[in-house]
């Protein structure tokens, strides 16, 4: 699939210095929320409009999935809005002032590592994105979940900047329980040092 890179970006203006690139990789556990916080920030940042939006709402309701629509902005083909998984690295950007982002979103169904994996190495950073809810924390931290398995795999493939994101705090099970926000971050602290990461940093 070809990049949509815009033919301006391909050329120098007389604008002052080039922004800096980073590359930013979300990863974790299936069903933790990449797609969709990919698509959120990229909506946040004026990359998506209002009438887009719109029509990939009305897509994921005649599909039945309400709640997956950001996540189309990311996950772009029928099989991937059909099953609700990333299959390829989505890839999309936005900028700040100073610096152009490139979101990679990789999937995080274990039948995808390979495609996973080609995402993470070209990272400059990774967005480890975790579920809080009851059970979906605990199958994707256990032994064999793609939560640790990410870890470890951003690690060696030169990831050295990590971000950790809880997210679905609002879910029932959870409802901004500070105790279950303690919970997770203990755990992944304890289990991010072991796999190499300076926490404190």
């Amino acid at each position: 699939e070809k990049d949509s890179l815009h033919p301006d970006e391909l050329l120098d203006h007389d604008e002052g210095p080039r922004k800096r690139h980073l590359n930013v990789v979300f990863i974790g556990h299936v069903d933790a929320g990449k797609s969709t916080i990919g698509g959120q920030t990229l909506f946040l940042s004026g990359q998506v409009d209002e009438r887009t939006i719109q029509k990939y709402e009305k897509e994921a309701k005649d599909k039945n999935r309400e709640s997956w629509y950001m996540a189309f902005i990311m996950d772009t083909n029928e099989e991937e809005r059909v099953k609700g998984k990333t299959v390829e690295v989505g890839r999309a950007h936005f900028e700040t002032e100073a610096t152009r982002f490139t979101i990679l979103d990789a999937p995080g169904h274990k039948s995808y590592v390979p495609n996973m994996i080609s995402g993470a190495s070209q990272a400059d950073i990774g967005v480890l994105v975790i579920s809080a809810r009851k059970g979906e924390f605990e199958t994707g931290y256990e032994k064999g979940g793609q939560t640790r398995e990410h870890v470890q795999l951003a690690k060696t493939l030169g990831v050295t900047k990590l971000i950790v994101v809880v997210n679905k705090m609002d879910e029932s099970t959870v409802k901004w329980s500070k105790e279950r926000f303690d919970e997770i971050k203990l755990k992944m602290e304890s289990f991010l040092k072991s796999s190499g990461y300076n926490v404190k940093k």
